[in-house]
């Protein structure tokens, strides 16, 4: 699930659908209705960044519970709505009818009023980040799995991971032979994860993964998931950045976090390691690459316990054993994950509101050298070789890998493709916080999505013969088949069906009802326009404690040489600082005074130049 900001609406609405499909599949083979697919798929990560990574977390949670699905026709029900915790997180949010999500963000009390969390009124974000504990602590601070929920398509030992922005980094060196002698050349890394297994034992194997579960009211670093999921979000500058505490065995036993082969440990492993991070989606936005790594190594781990469960308990030596051990091993290591339409029985499905499909490089290049260009050319090119997958490239993928799905936004009026999709995706991704329903529509349209992408895109040619399908659709392929527009015939790896009851007590399978297509929304300018008040006082907390804050580790003397130039008298020092202080003072009051509301103005031109851009501005005044 990639990063989104508060197109994390659409992830969640996506997810509730391909639930209620699963849910819905797994209750009719319960029920062992006819004509129902035996076949069986089986979750075994979730996975994310940012928005994707806190969704992926939220999941994790909601999949121990019975929650109902939320669609068109009962989203209207709040008493309904907030017991789906997908909707509640990403459309709720924390917003109430006397305080909607700008008027919280915008408010000051985390810098000015909290003398708990912010003792010395540190400025640590653009905009108020405490609706995100609210959330997190809602949406997994409680959550007890309930016994009488079965979810087979979900492994018992599912894994999530979610990346993460480490500020502080771990450190890795070069030996170089120099004049005096060898010496290190010391780099840091700041990618960084957390990668948690579900262990209702809590039996750690020192493999890097963090054992969680939901199985009583204390959980299992039930604090490390909300405090991991939080940290994922915490979007640079403008979301709170979020402080960490890990065993440092987490990090040292950890394969996908070792990139060199040094038996030395990346952390202190006396001591736990702390450290400040920042949006999971600044280094690695979309975690297929991580996700993929897993899930093959999850293979590689079954065949080892499948040979290993089958080597005798007796009548072997001990050489015997020892070469059946060593060539069980050879053949995990020998793994190679099958991709064929023919073969293939793992796959990643991404989901990402905000897919790179229409960015296509412009031939027509100008070399401008100006630092109004250069600057943020800089910035953007750092981002992008940040992004790059080197290893993902270097794989050869043609039309007939079926190691990789995406679900991506694609909205349509009056069946033609429309250029904007997702609301949310307005002013940088932050659009859905200044309207509920830019939050509504995305995750409607990510339902529609999902449906679509499940009944037409996630599928096999019937003519691969995929074994797996073979089995699950024998006696009912013509049931399931559908025939795309290259006259192929195709089966879908999940049947998309619900169950249903007829007034006689009679139950069957049926073909669910389109998912049709959401009004686009629309905010009101005037609404817009009554938030230059809060974000002038918002931008008056900011200027006024921008400063705040003290490092000890940081705080340097002033130079010997830099005091002696600066000695004056005291009736001179006395009066220059008296005067100063005078003049520094009236210039701020009043620079602060026009630059918050220039500042505001400034902040309102771009939100309103953005949605009206994409269609979603109502002019009302």
């Amino acid at each position: 699930m990639a990063g989104a900001v508060s197109a994390g609406a659409y992830t969640a609405g996506v997810l509730d659908y391909l639930f209620e499909a699963l849910d819905e599949w797994e209750k009719a083979k319960a029920l062992n209705l006819p004509g129902v697919p035996r076949h069986q798929v089986r979750i075994e990560v979730l996975s994310g960044a940012s928005a994707g990574g806190m969704t992926a977390a939220i999941a994790s949670a909601a999949l121990q519970t019975q929650f109902p699905p939320i669609n068109q026709k009962n989203h209207t029900d709040y008493h309904l709505n907030q017991q789906n915790p997908f909707y509640h997180s990403w459309v709720n949010l924390s917003e109430t009818p006397e305080s909607d999500m700008m008027q919280q963000m915008l408010q000051t009390d985390d810098i000015v009023n909290d003398p708990k969390g912010n003792a010395h009124q540190e400025v640590r974000a653009g905009f108020n980040s405490s609706f995100i504990d609210t959330i997190a602590y809602r949406a997994l601070g409680h959550t007890v799995k309930d016994p009488n929920i079965k979810r087979p398509y979900l492994a018992t030992d599912f894994e999530f991971l979610t990346t993460l922005t480490n500020l502080r980094g771990y450190e890795y060196n070069l030996k170089f032979i120099t004049e005096q002698g060898r010496r290190e050349h010391r780099m840091k890394m700041h990618r960084d994860f957390a990668h948690f297994q579900y262990n209702v034992s809590e039996a750690y194997g020192d493999d890097g993964k963090i054992p969680f579960h939901f199985n009583d009211k204390e959980g299992c670093n039930r604090d490390l998931l909300i405090n991991t999921a939080m940290a994922t979000g915490a979007f640079p500058v403008g979301l709170a950045p979020r402080v960490l505490q890990r065993d440092a065995k987490y990090i040292n036993d950890s394969p996908l976090l070792r990139i060199d082969n040094n038996n030395t440990t990346l952390v202190d492993p006396l001591h736990p390691y702390v450290n400040v991070n920042v949006d999971g989606g600044a280094i690695n936005n979309e975690p297929f690459d991580l996700t993929e790594q897993i899930l093959i190594n999850r293979r590689k781990s079954d065949i080892k316990n499948e040979v290993f469960a089958n080597l005798p308990t007796s009548g072997l030596n001990d050489a015997d054993r020892n070469n059946a051990i060593e060539a069980a091993l050879k053949s995990a290591d020998a793994y190679v994950q099958e991709v064929a339409p023919s073969s293939f029985d793992t796959t990643v499905i991404m989901i990402d509101p905000f897919p790179n499909f229409n960015e296509i490089p412009n031939g027509n290049y100008l070399p401008l050298k100006a630092l109004k260009f250069a600057a943020p050319d800089i910035l953007g090119a750092m981002r992008e070789q940040l992004m790059l997958k080197v290893d993902q490239i270097k794989t050869t993928y043609s039309d007939n890998d079926y190691s990789r799905f995406m679900i991506a936004p694609i909205r349509k009026k009056n069946g033609v493709q429309q250029l904007y999709s997702i609301a949310c995706g307005s002013f940088g991704g932050f659009g859905g916080f200044f309207s509920k329903a830019f939050r509504e529509h995305d995750y409607m349209l990510g339902r529609r999505n999902c449906q679509r992408f499940i009944q037409r895109y996630l599928c096999v040619p019937m003519d691969e013969k995929n074994l797996i399908l073979v089995f699950g659709y024998e006696g009912m392929e013509q049931a399931y088949r559908f025939e795309s527009a290259n006259q192929k015939y195709y089966l879908p790896l999940i049947p998309d069906i619900r169950v249903k009851t007829d007034a006689n007590g009679t139950v069957t399978v049926v073909t669910p009802s389109e998912e049709i297509e959401f009004a686009y929304p629309k905010v009101k300018l005037s609404y817009l326009l009554s938030l230059r008040k809060p974000l002038m006082n918002r931008f008056s907390a900011l200027v006024d404690n921008l400063t705040n804050g003290k490092d000890p580790l940081r705080e340097e003397e002033i130079s010997p040489v830099l005091q002696r130039i600066r000695k004056r008298s005291f009736l001179q020092n006395f009066l220059l600082h008296r005067f100063l202080k005078t003049a520094t003072h009236l210039y701020l009051s009043i620079g602060k005074f026009f630059g918050r509301g220039a500042a505001a103005d400034y902040f309102l031109d771009a939100v309103i130049d953005d949605m009206e851009k994409r269609e979603l501005l109502e002019e009302d005044v």
